[in-house]
Order: C-alpha cells, then sequence, then structure tokens
C-alpha cells in the first residue's frame, strides 16, 4: 500500500492512535486525522462517517478517493460502504451485517413449535430445560412424523431458537419494574441495563397528543389537538422540560424541547408562576427513548456526540413507565376541568367539547408551566414521600445546581445548519433570500457553517469549517437584507418561495406563448415574402429567355389565317326522336336482305372496330 494506508499490523493493534473526526475537519489526506481505534472494523466506520460529513460534493470526492487509498479499496466500494451506514447496515464493531442474521434456517413449523413447547412450560411456571426441548423434538420427528435423521433440526439449531427466550425470560425474572422499587433499572434495545444512580444521569423522551381542543389567535377551532413533548429525569422524575406543538414532532422539535431542558427557565411575568423552575442541565449519560423515527434520526445522534451522552432505544413499552404516567397526570389534574377536554375514553368523551374550546396553544403552554413548576416538581416523591421531587433531584446533583451552558454551544448542537460560501461584501445566499453580516467580509470565498432557528429564519449564526482544538468558532450573525421588521420560520418562508416561483413560471409562460406567436407570425412572413420575391425574380428570368424566341408570332400568324378560309364548321346532329326512328326502319324493309346483311356488318364494323374479343361481353 500507499505510504497513506493504514497498515494493521500486530503492533498497530498493540498501542491504538486516538482519533479525532469531525465533519468541520477539511483535511483531505485521512493519515493526517489523529484516528480511534487500529480495529479494522471500527476505522472503517469511522471514515465512512467522516465521509458522510462532508460539507460538500467537492470535498466528498476527495475524502471519497482518500479513504480507497486508505483502505485498499475501490471507490465503487467506499460508495457501498457509505449507501450501508446511510441504511444503518454497517456497523462500527462488526461491518457489514448479514441480511439473513438473527434468521434460522429451518422452517417456521419447526421454530414455532420449538417456541411453543418452552412458552407452554413457562405458563405452567415450570420452565423445561433445553436439553429436554431436544429430546422432545427428536421424538415428534422419529416417532409422530417418521424422519429420518437429519431431516429434523440439529440440538444446536434448537439452542440457538431457545437462547433468545430464554434469555428474555431471566431478563424479566431479574429486571424490576422502573415504577417500583427505591432505584431505578431499565433495559435497552440491546439487552443493556441502565442503572440511575444519580440526577441527570439517564434523560427520557416521549410525546403524546393531548386530549383538548384548542383555537388559534383569531378564535378559530383547529383541526388537530395539540402535542406535548416532555424531558424527564429518571432518577427523581421530575420535568426538565417540555415543549408544545401543533403538528407530529419530529428530530428538530426534540433538539428544541432538549435545548429547553437544558438552559435556565426564564419565563416572562405573565406566566405568574410561583416558584422559580431551577431543574436544568445536559444528560450526563444517556438520552433514552422509544424507537420512533424522529428519536432514531442522525441529527440526534449528532446531538448526543457533541453534548457527551448516549442516544438508547427502550427495549418494551414498561421501561418508559415514568414518562407515560405524567401524561395520564396532564389528563386528570390539569385538562380535565379545561373547556374543550376530550377525554381520553371514546365512550366517555364530551359532546360539545369543540363548541366549549376557546383555549389557545399559548394559554396551554401557561397552564402546563405553571403545573410543572409550582405543583408537579414540587410534589413528594412517591418511592420516598419523606422528600420532594426537587429534593431528589438536587440531592442527586450533589446539592449543587449544573453550571449553564452558552447559548452559543447550544446553537451548534441543537440548530439546524448548512454550509455556504462567504460572496462579495459579507453576503450569504439561503433559501433565495440574501443574508448579509459585517464580521463575514474577511471570510470572502470560504465555506462556513450556518446554523438557524427554524422558527426564525431571518438570522443565521455563521461559524467557521475550519478545524482547531476548541472546535467551530462562532463568526457573527447574518440578518436577511431589507427584512429587518419581519420575522419568518422556514415552513412560510418555503411556502412564499413556492407561490413566487409558481408565480413567475406562469407569467413566464405566458409571456413565452406571446413571443412564440410572435415569432410564428414574423417567420410566415418572411417566408412569404422570400416565396414572393423568388416567383417574381423567376418571371424576370422567363421574361428575359423569351426575347429571343418567335412562338408568339407564330401563334398570332395561325389565328390570322385560320380566321381568313369560308368552310363551314360542321355542326352535330340534332336530336332524332323515337318516332322518326321507326318510321326510317319502315322504309329500309323492302330492301334486299343481302345488302341488310352488309349493312349491318358494317354498322357493327364501324361501332365495334377490331374489339371482337369483347363482343359477347358488350352484347
Amino acid at each position: 500500500m500507499a505510504d497513506k494506508q493504514f497498515e494493521f499490523t500486530e503492533e498497530l493493534t498493540q498501542a491504538p492512535d486516538a482519533i479525532f473526526l469531525d465533519k468541520s475537519n477539511f483535511v483531505i489526506d485521512p493519515s493526517q486525522i489523529i484516528l480511534e481505534t487500529s480495529d479494522r472494523h471500527k476505522l472503517t466506520f469511522n471514515l465512512i462517517q467522516w465521509l458522510a460529513e462532508s460539507p460538500n460534493r467537492t470535498i466528498k470526492s476527495q475524502r471519497k478517493q482518500a479513504i480507497a487509498n486508505t483502505i485498499g479499496v475501490s471507490t465503487r466500494q467506499v460508495e457501498r460502504l457509505l449507501k450501508q451506514y446511510h441504511d444503518d447496515k454497517l456497523s462500527e464493531s462488526a461491518g457489514v451485517q448479514r441480511s439473513d442474521k438473527g434468521k434460522h434456517r429451518v422452517s417456521e413449523d419447526w421454530q414455532e413449535f420449538i417456541k411453543a413447547i418452552y412458552e407452554e412450560s413457562l405458563k405452567n411456571k415450570h420452565p423445561i430445560s433445553p436439553a429436554s426441548i431436544v429430546r422432545e423434538v427428536k421424538r415428534h420427528a422419529i416417532v409422530d412424523l417418521k424422519l429420518k435423521p437429519g431431516d429434523y433440526p440439529h440440538q444446536a439449531t434448537v439452542y440457538r431458537i431457545l437462547d433468545p427466550l430464554i434469555a428474555q425470560h431471566k431478563q424479566k425474572t431479574k429486571v424490576r419494574n422502573p415504577g417500583s422499587g427505591s432505584w431505578m433499572t431499565l433495559v435497552t434495545r440491546d439487552g443493556q441495563l441502565l442503572k440511575a444512580d444519580f440526577s441527570n444521569q439517564i434523560i427520557q423522551c416521549d410525546h403524546t397528543k393531548l386530549d383538548i381542543r384548542i383555537v388559534d389567535s383569531n378564535g378559530n377551532l383547529l383541526s388537530d389537538r395539540p402535542w406535548l413533548t416532555t424531558i424527564v429525569d429518571t432518577y427523581s422524575s421530575c420535568i426538565v422540560g417540555f415543549r408544545l406543538w401543533i403538528k407530529q414532532p419530529g428530530s428538530t422539535e426534540v433538539a428544541l424541547a432538549l435545548r429547553h431542558a437544558i438552559l435556565p427557565k426564564n419565563y416572562p411575568e405573565d406566566y405568574q408562576l410561583n416558584k422559580v423552575w431551577e431543574i436544568c442541565g445536559t444528560p450526563f449519560q444517556y438520552f433514552f427513548t422509544d424507537g420512533g423515527k424522529d428519536f432514531r434520526s442522525k441529527h440526534l445522534k449528532a446531538i448526543g456526540k457533541k453534548l457527551g451522552f448516549q442516544c438508547e432505544l427502550r427495549d418494551r413499552p414498561p421501561e418508559g413507565g415514568i414518562v407515560e404516567r405524567i401524561f395520564k397526570t396532564i389528563n386528570t389534574q390539569v385538562l380535565k376541568d379545561l373547556p374543550g377536554y376530550t377525554g381520553s375514553n371514546v365512550q366517555e368523551r364530551p359532546k360539545n367539547a369543540e363548541k366549549e374550546a376557546c383555549l389557545t396553544i399559548q394559554d396551554i403552554d401557561k397552564i402546563l408551566a405553571s403545573f410543572f413548576c409550582d405543583i408537579y416538581n414540587h410534589e413528594p416523591y412517591p418511592k420516598d414521600p419523606r422528600e420532594t421531587r426537587f429534593e431528589r433531584w438536587f440531592t442527586g446533583m450533589g446539592r449543587k445546581l449544573p453550571e449553564p451552558l452558552d447559548e452559543r454551544e447550544l446553537d451548534i448542537c441543537l440548530m439546524k445548519e448548512a454550509q455556504r460560501v462567504v460572496q462579495a461584501h459579507g453576503s450569504i445566499q439561503f433559501e433565495n433570500l440574501i443574508y448579509r453580516g459585517e464580521s463575514l467580509k474577511a471570510y470572502r470565498g470560504e465555506f462556513v457553517t450556518l446554523r438557524y432557528d427554524p422558527d426564525h429564519i431571518l438570522t443565521l449564526y455563521i461559524y467557521s469549517c475550519e478545524t482547531n482544538d476548541n472546535g467551530e468558532e462562532f463568526l457573527g450573525y447574518a440578518h436577511a437584507v431589507n427584512m429587518d421588521t419581519h420575522d419568518l420560520s422556514v415552513e412560510e418562508l418555503k411556502a412564499l418561495n413556492k407561490e413566487r416561483s409558481q408565480a413567475r413560471k406562469e407569467h413566464f409562460n405566458y409571456d413565452a406563448l406571446l413571443a412564440l406567436g410572435k415569432r410564428k407570425e414574423l417567420v410566415e412572413e418572411r417566408k412569404e415574402d422570400k416565396k414572393e420575391k423568388r416567383r417574381s425574380e423567376q418571371k424576370r428570368l422567363r421574361s428575359a429567355s423569351k426575347k429571343t424566341s418567335n412562338v408568339v408570332e407564330l401563334r398570332k400568324s395561325r389565328a390570322n389565317v385560320s380566321s381568313k378560309k369560308d368552310d363551314k364548321l360542321e355542326l352535330l346532329p340534332e336530336r332524332v326522336s323515337r318516332e322518326e326512328i321507326q318510321l326510317q326502319k319502315i322504309e329500309l324493309q323492302p330492301e334486299v336482305s343481302g345488302q341488310v346483311d352488309t349493312q349491318e356488318q358494317e354498322r357493327h364494323k364501324l361501332v365495334l372496330p377490331n374489339r371482337k374479343q369483347h363482343l359477347k361481353k358488350i352484347w
């Protein structure tokens, strides 16, 4: 291999290097990047992740070629690895996973038979051993089905089918429900046990659709109920943060709710909070959620990587009992007495919920903020009523409040981002708008990273893309030109751009049709002029060629000669009547028969000369 490539030797395995792979790293040669480990699979995973985080196509193409030279494969293979990475098929520890991983080659009937035996034993409170199940499979195959050895599952296959069932049964009997006991244990989808020993160690997040109808600012009933996102501390069950939404939240909404939970809460005076909401801080180790698409997004994983926590998915719904129980508490203690409450039970749902609805989403936000801050977080902790939830959280934090993070650091992690090139006069073009910042004039022609709040798109946060020990550097703000008195969200701006594009397209089509008609008229006019000129020129040429010809004089002289003749013109005979024809026949009867025959022959010859072959057809 070339000098840039890494050789996986025993010495390298014994002395792994440290790694730094960042999407802001614009170094093209991977050999200049400090690598995290010498493990081949992990190295490949990190390099492909570094490729996926390329800011633009040029750097992506350069990184692709560098990675191909590093691990000794073709660029096409690197593209396949990148596709497997995007499809979550590229593992950090085992490389590319097989498509049939976790599946057994035996028929489904045998699998169901083996599982049925074990589950039946669990129902009878007497779990059967794997060896006994192997003997039962062998007896059923030979005695009942009359099969020969080799036609039924091998004992190793039976053990592989039973292993996850036995492990799941042991886990249920060993792990306690997180809603009971003095300590909390959660089970991840990978089978890992997470024990909450202090506050902010394990933060849980979930969504729900509130059972209440709301109206907009004009008093019109909204078609959908509001969504609530809650951030809960597992150790103390305190509400760390929350957010309300009109539509179903995604990864961006989860990030903004997490931002609200991390920062100190500073509500305006019209919220009328009686106590200070001091619960805040980043997750120290885990961000525990269900398996929804918004929680499995790369955006959330990137946030965890930068803030220092790990995203984990829960194994079963009961593992999220703490965060799920809050939703029921909100319905029974807060929303039940409000106008527009629909109820969670369809049979007991109020009939006039839509007519009575009069609260806006801002009103619901004020009500929930007051409930969480003044009541819920200061209620007695259910498992130890001697202290409140807040007191337990404060004790779990070492009896001191966490240091607040800089909002600029959270902007790097929790806001959407894009890469652009700084143009003249410190200008940046983004979403069909021109942004300008005085601090960007010195970075003309360089790539910068844009981060923005989806609800306030007219102001961008500009960061450098250079790699250094301090990470990305905050360069300043960029504001939309001539939009100082406006405030737009990303969705509103995209809707305006769509309408503008459609109007421009329609206008362009109309003008194009008018121009097309004018062009056709002009072309047809020029074609007729060309034909007319061609005809006149052809006539002139013909006239010029006739000057030496005497055809006209000959025609005139011949006309004069024919006019001097006295010969009478032969006129056509008058029409003969039928009576005259009969009289002519009578006069011809005395003639000799021989003469008649001769006349008939002459008449036939005159009428049909030289056409004897057609006489039969005519007569």
